[in-house]
This record gives C-alpha cells, sequence and structure tokens, in this order.
C-alpha cells in the first residue's frame, strides 16, 4: 500500500474527526500543510468546502439524534464539539432555519405521524 502524502493525511483526519471541534488551521498545522492548500485540496476532491462538508455531517448527525427525546440540544451540542450550548442553538437556527426546539418538534410530529400510518 503506497504511502498517503501528508495533505491526503490531513484530508483523511477532517473527514474522520469532523465532530472534534479541530479548526482548519489546527488540522493544517498538526498535518504540517498550508491551511489554504489543505482548503483547496478538500473542495476539489469532495466537490464542497471544509465547512460545508462539517454543516452536512452535522446537520445529518442532528437529525439522527432528534428522535431521542431523552437527549437535550446542549448535549447534542457539546457531542459535536460546540464550546457552548449557545454557539449551538444558533447554528442550528442558521442551518435549518428554525430554533432546535421547533427543529425537534417537526421531527416528533413526523415520526408520531408514521407510527400513525402504520395502524
Amino acid at each position: 500500500m503506497p504511502k498517503l502524502s501528508a495533505m491526503q493525511r490531513a484530508i483523511r483526519d477532517l473527514k474522520s474527526n469532523w465532530r472534534d471541534g479541530k479548526t482548519l488551521k489546527e488540522i493544517a498545522d498538526l498535518h504540517r500543510v498550508d491551511a489554504g492548500n489543505l482548503e483547496r485540496a478538500f473542495k476539489n476532491r469532495e466537490g464542497i468546502t471544509v465547512k460545508q462538508y462539517v454543516d452536512r455531517q452535522r446537520k445529518v448527525y442532528i437529525v439522527s439524534r432528534l428522535t431521542d427525546e431523552t437527549v437535550f440540544g446542549y448535549e447534542i451540542g457539546a457531542e459535536l464539539g460546540f464550546v457552548d450550548e449557545l454557539a449551538f442553538y444558533r447554528w442550528v437556527r442558521r442551518a435549518f432555519g428554525v430554533s432546535f426546539v421547533n427543529l425537534r418538534s417537526q421531527f416528533v410530529t413526523i415520526r408520531q405521524q408514521k407510527r400513525h400510518d402504520k395502524k
């Protein structure tokens, strides 16, 4: 198996550790590559920016966690690497266009409708 270049290792790190809360610059420094070059290489390879990738992964993760009503929003935010709950709730509103509470209630309603339809 051929050795991966530092850039390939950095991209793999970005993709596999997107929940760690590390910045692009921190990952670039860790792998001794330029942050701008890492951003360009990631976009060339994936077709989207690192931020778009992380936002998409976060959205998928949140949607998967919304059905568990025992988990609080701030807990999901901590799992995603947000430094505080306010930053998480602001991001949810920006990413989904509604507050976390409204987002969760929409998913609970959908889940209840699916249960009702199965009967």
